[in-house]
């Protein structure tokens, strides 16, 4: 099963090189048309040229990367036979990396399937468009495929009417059976098609061919309802379809646990029955270099019984309202989102009641849900989550902070009164504020929490938790605002649809990633500074094979492409069928 597996995957990324062909590729097939009702997931690309001259003409793709990226599509073909790997050097020398990969389309689909075994197998088909240009490289692709039919595991069978290859065989136990091992191969013009079973080559053929297919996802309830909820570009598209996810988990379950989990995994997070996401450059293509956008996606979850579990608690619809006082310039990231905290422990009871396994957590609940209740029923539904940057940067110079509404103030500052201390925690006045403090540095590292530490105020009609210093800030923010919120969140809230939303939330992407490395950059000198003062004989001998120590390179690197990065934003609404989503990509304010 090993050496069939690494065969498989050997020719597999001699033929996944077939990518790096062609112009302009316009897939005829598309993933709806392809995949069975009883598709497990699907997966497409196309538009890559698109998004590539985004990335060029906002300079997030330079000349030197091009290099770069030539050296590594060579490094691909260095473990295969020269007969094969010369054709393809040759092409990498005579054809841009950028034109290479820009011809890109692709498709993949999964499903199981019952007609030959009675337990089902995972079927896996997918292919590869060359586009128009594709007669260009025809000998190469050829003379790359012949070394490849020398091999003495390669078998030529007919397919409807079509030449195709088989590599490696089924293995006859019971896990090849479930999902097979080998890989069919034909390329039909431009069309490079693959799959793991004859059934796979004869649904592609089929598809190619124009045969009508009576079963197709493009038909189904779960395609139509979770793609009507996608919004926007589309040159990436993805979709799970959550039943039979677990269906095809169930063929490698021989414990009958699968249905269990499926059980808890509605109770727990909700009947989704489908997941859908799609995204690429804004669809304004004629007008790239004028456009304020760079990316746009969406997003569904297909809910069609109702909403349930978790997300059920998040699923209130609310107008957004005026920022918070404490939102300053210092705000580097911030989303806000509904939650039905006092229902939190209901919902507990009802992934506690789904599966039998769960009954000693049961009993810990039982125990812990009179307190529970306390802390969670005096909070309201909205809660903010801030991400603050100070300047100059140092290590603790990222603090977060959660700010959750509350309806009864002296009510939940006893609850934590009463509960504060059993965990360790100690209170502390600041500006006529009291702070309770746990230090966690001793419990385990908590990243995002600047020194190791969790603090719990109520003030202002809310509780805040977080770092301390973000809970100060916070604190101070609620008798004077300085500066008013950042730009890259009043560019955020422009964008944000004019209607009651469930979440919404946005990133202030060049502060954010820059600060970001520059701090790993400062916590790895940190370590290194340990390490020689600890045992300097061991530093001596390890110096120089860890990391570059100034990361000068990385940083330019990275400060050049914050040049052309501006805000993230996105929104989340939810509906009778569950949720849909978008997000944008701004490009720099010029």
């Amino acid at each position: 099963m090993m050496l069939i597996s690494a065969r498989w995957i050997s020719v597999a990324s001699a033929v996944l090189l077939t990518w790096v062909c062609g112009t302009a590729a316009a897939t005829a097939l598309r993933v709806e048309q392809v995949a069975p009702a009883s598709a497990i997931g699907v997966f497409q690309v196309t538009d890559v040229a698109k998004m590539l001259d985004t990335l060029q003409m906002h300079e997030l793709l330079l000349e030197s990367e091009r290099e770069d990226l030539a050296a590594y599509l060579r490094e691909m073909v260095e473990g295969l036979p020269s007969g094969v790997a010369s054709p393809w050097n040759a092409l990498m020398d005579e054809r841009d990396p950028i034109d290479v990969l820009s011809s890109l389309s692709l498709g993949v689909v999964a499903w199981v399937d019952r007609s030959e075994r009675e337990k089902g197998q995972i079927v896996i088909a997918g292919w590869i468009d060359l586009g128009e240009s594709f007669e260009v490289l025809a000998p190469t692709l050829d003379s790359a495929w012949t070394k490849i039919r020398e091999s003495p595991d390669v078998v030529t069978e007919t397919v409807l009417g079509r030449e195709a290859d088989r590599i490696g065989e089924s293995s006859a136990d019971d896990d090849g059976g479930r999902m097979p091992a080998t890989l069919w191969h034909v390329r039909e013009k431009q069309l490079i098609l693959m799959g793991n079973s004859r059934l796979a080559m004869e649904r592609l053929l089929d598809a190619v061919d124009g045969t009508e297919l009576d079963d197709t996802l493009e038909d189904s309830d779960a395609w139509s309802g979770v793609h009507s909820m996608l919004d926007g570009p589309q040159s990436m598209l993805m979709a799970a379809f959550i039943e039979r996810v677990f269906e095809a988990g169930a063929l490698f379950d021989s414990m009958g646990v699968s249905s269990m989990v499926q059980a808890s995994y509605d109770a727990a997070i909700g009947p989704v029955r489908a997941v859908a996401l799609a995204g690429g450059p804004v669809a304004a293509s004629e007008d790239l270099e004028h456009s304020d956008m760079l990316l746009e996606w969406s997003a569904g979850l297909w809910m069609p019984e109702g909403q349930g579990g978790l997300l059920q608690l998040l699923s209130v619809n609310t107008p957004r309202a005026a920022l918070p006082s404490w939102v300053g310039p210092d705000v580097v990231a911030m989303s806000r989102l509904n939650m039905s905290f006092k229902h939190i422990p209901d919902w507990l009871r009802s992934v506690v009641s789904s599966n039998p396994m769960l009954m000693g957590v049961g009993q810990m609940l039982d125990q812990a849900e009179p307190e529970m209740r306390a802390m969670l029923g005096p909070l309201g539904r909205r809660m903010q989550m801030v991400e603050t940057l100070s300047r100059p940067i140092t290590v603790d110079s990222l603090q977060s902070v959660q700010v959750i509404e509350c309806s009864d103030t002296q009510s939940l500052a006893d609850s934590i009164a009463a509960s504060a201390p059993k965990a360790n925690m100690e209170p502390r006045e600041f500006q006529g504020h009291q702070i309770w403090s746990l230090d966690l540095s001793e419990i385990m590292p908590v990243p995002g929490i600047g020194g190791g530490s969790l603090s719990v105020s109520v003030a202002g009609g809310s509780v805040l938790a977080g770092s301390d210093a973000a809970v100060e800030s916070v604190l101070r923010g609620l008798s004077s605002r300085d500066g008013g919120e950042p730009v890259w969140l009043q560019r955020v809230l422009g964008w944000l649809p004019d209607e009651p939303l469930a979440a919404w939330g946005g990133w202030d992407l060049p502060e954010t990633m820059t600060a970001m490395a520059e701090i790993d950059r400062l916590r790895i000198k940190q370590l290194e500074d340990k390490m020689k003062s600890d045992d300097p004989e061991l530093w001596e001998e390890i110096k120089g094979e860890l990391i570059d120590e100034d990361r000068s390179a990385e940083l330019k690197r990275l400060s050049k492409l914050t040049e052309s990065l501006g805000a993230a934003g996105w929104w989340v609404k939810s509906s009778s069928d569950g949720f849909r989503a978008k997000g944008v990509v701004f490009t720099s304010p010029k």
